[in-house]
């Protein structure tokens, strides 16, 4: 079966007996979730993590869908152009929400107005590497690096306005390093750099860096989650450091489009609530790096659309412009 399309059908005949309404309203149908990126990365991991208890809570089958493009646009556009009938969704991102309407003014849909939140699934922590021989064994030994005369240190990304570009860009500008971004495809090409020493560093995902810092390939400078990952224990928050400016949370969205009718919204949130609770679905995550992030569904667009502005302050404080 196709990767980028394969069927999660999980638990279906003992949930239908304990959550009948799904099925009962939709018959033999299944519910997609769009993850309008590539498979095996974060956003497709977590969905397919959080399927497996979802798709008990619903009581009928669950289907994850791969649409990549256009820096997510394009599977989200499939969505916003379904049926708002509630029966397809799309796992998003933080970055995704705020920054991708400033760089892609034009499209015909903004997240804001065109979705709804169902759940917020995890948050994905990023972790700042330097290789080891790099002589930097500290952020600040790394800002002073790159405050040296004539100094210019490079630092990977995935393209504007991907995580680790606003990370680095906010700490280059809370500190004056003179530094320049290298974009790249993703996360495996980026990282290949650094263990080669042709980048200096990188505000990379905890899923990618873990193994490479516990294996010693990388040394990690800090962590920005608010408390240290059992992953990595000996690498700092940047709270603990004096950059805890840089504290943002990077999380991942599941949304319905706006114009669902609220009683289905409602359905879906107390079902993703119940899911992303499971220990099942927590000790998942925290073995893959991400960790889990949950916020009351009373309480779900009040924090979207106000985290929503953090991150479009930040993207606008380091000059993101339109694609």
């Amino acid at each position: 079966m196709n990767q980028t399309r394969r069927s999660l059908l999980l638990g279906a005949a003992a949930s239908i007996i304990a959550a009948p309404g799904f099925a009962q309203s939709f018959g033999s149908r299944s519910m997609r979730i769009v993850v309008p990126f590539s498979a095996a990365g974060p956003t497709d991991f977590i969905a397919r993590l959080f399927v497996q208890q979802f798709a008990e809570e619903i009581g009928m089958p669950v289907i994850v869908e791969n649409r990549p493009g256009a820096s997510g646009n394009l599977g989200t556009q499939h969505v916003i152009d379904s049926d708002p009938d509630g029966m397809t969704l799309v796992h998003t991102t933080a970055a995704m929400q705020s920054i991708n309407p400033m760089m892609y003014p034009s499209a015909r849909f903004h997240p804001s107005r065109d979705l709804v939140p169902v759940a917020l699934t995890a948050a994905m922590p990023n972790v700042l590497v330097v290789h080891p021989n790099s002589g930097v064994k500290t952020i600040d030994d790394l800002v002073r690096k790159g405050k040296q005369p004539g100094a210019q240190l490079t630092f990977a990304t995935f393209g504007p306005g991907s995580s680790p570009h606003v990370y680095a860009s906010i700490l280059r500008k809370a500190t004056g390093i003179s530094a320049i971004a290298v974009p790249y495809k993703g996360s495996g090409n980026a990282i290949n750099d650094v263990l080669a020493g042709n980048i200096d560093f990188i505000f990379d995902s905890m899923t990618t860096a873990a193994s490479h810092v516990r294996s010693g390939k990388l040394l990690g400078l800090a962590i920005t989650s608010n408390e240290r990952s059992a992953l990595l224990p000996n690498v700092p928050t940047l709270k603990e450091t004096k950059y805890g400016e840089l504290d943002l949370k990077f999380w991942f969205t599941l949304q319905v489009h706006a114009k669902t009718p609220k009683d289905m919204i409602e359905r879906l949130r107390t079902a993703s609530a119940k899911a992303v609770k499971n220990k099942t679905y927590i000790d998942g995550l925290l073995s893959r790096g991400a960790e889990p992030f949950y916020v009351e569904p009373s309480q779900l667009s009040a924090f979207v659309e106000k985290d929503t502005q953090r991150w479009t302050a930040a993207a606008q404080s380091i000059g993101i412009k339109p694609e």
